[in-house]
């Protein structure tokens, strides 16, 4: 695998080149460069097959570098300071991440995760989306194959131990080897409601509230969902401000 490392910092392309050298995995890193220009010609010439990508240098952000160039043949692990918008984003399109200062066992995690990524160019085409359209896709991915789904398409979630189920519209669904946690931090912000340890619910699709079997939720395609006793007041404050 062939790597190379674009940060504006000496001491963190040093760090992860330390890293990478006393890993076990066969990588050849093929160069380092401190800024947007400089890695856009490192990259054109050597023609990568992982970038550690910094999110801020002082010509402009790794989205601008992502953004002049042919995505089809490289996967990307960004490294980043804790920038919440910034992670937000990478998860909403499954793309991996190291935070500063870097640790080791994360960096090797991130490179193992990058090596079994499915579609790296529809991963990255969906960051570039979201950061001018507000984050509003997400990619899913089962055994099989990479999904490209609107937030909007989404109907709800449920839990299975280590994985979630997204239910959409015309029927479809999704399993996916991830917690409901996970998204229901990405999701929150998007009309989305935690009724239950195992359900997440899109509002925009809530169709009634049923008091007499004991607190039930139904949607709009008739699908029942339990709310949680401790939930109740929260959702009916939320339904509340949704609605207006």
């Amino acid at each position: 695998m062939r790597v190379v490392i674009i940060d504006d910092h000496q001491e963190i392309r040093s760090t992860i080149r330390s890293i990478i050298e006393g890993s076990e995995y066969p990588i050849l890193i093929e160069g380092e460069a401190g800024s947007v220009v400089e890695g856009l010609k490192l990259i054109k010439s050597v023609e990568p097959d992982l970038i550690f990508l910094d999110v801020e240098m002082p010509d402009g952000t790794g989205f601008d570098l992502l953004s002049l160039l042919d995505h089809e043949n490289f996967k990307v692990i960004f490294v980043t300071s804790h920038d919440e918008f910034a992670i937000k984003a990478f998860r909403f399109s499954a793309i991996d991440y190291v935070l500063k200062p870097i640790d080791s066992e994360e960096l090797v995690e991130a490179i193992d995760k990058a090596q079994k990524l499915h579609s790296p160019a529809t991963h990255i085409s969906t960051l570039l989306n979201n950061q001018k359209r507000q984050e509003n896709k997400l990619v899913l991915s089962d055994q099989k194959t990479t999904y490209l789904v609107e937030t909007s398409e989404v109907i709800r979630c449920e839990a299975d131990g280590n994985y979630t189920s997204f239910y959409l519209t015309e029927n479809r669904r999704i399993i996916v080897s991830k917690t409901i946690k996970n998204y229901e931090n990405l999701l929150i912000d998007h009309g989305f409601f935690r009724t239950h340890q195992s359900h997440l619910i899109n509002l925009a699709f809530f169709d009634r509230y049923d008091r007499t079997e004991g607190g039930i939720i139904y949607m709009k395609n008739g699908d029942p969902i339990p709310l949680a006793i401790r939930k109740k007041e929260s959702l009916m404050t939320t339904l509340n401000s949704f609605m207006k």
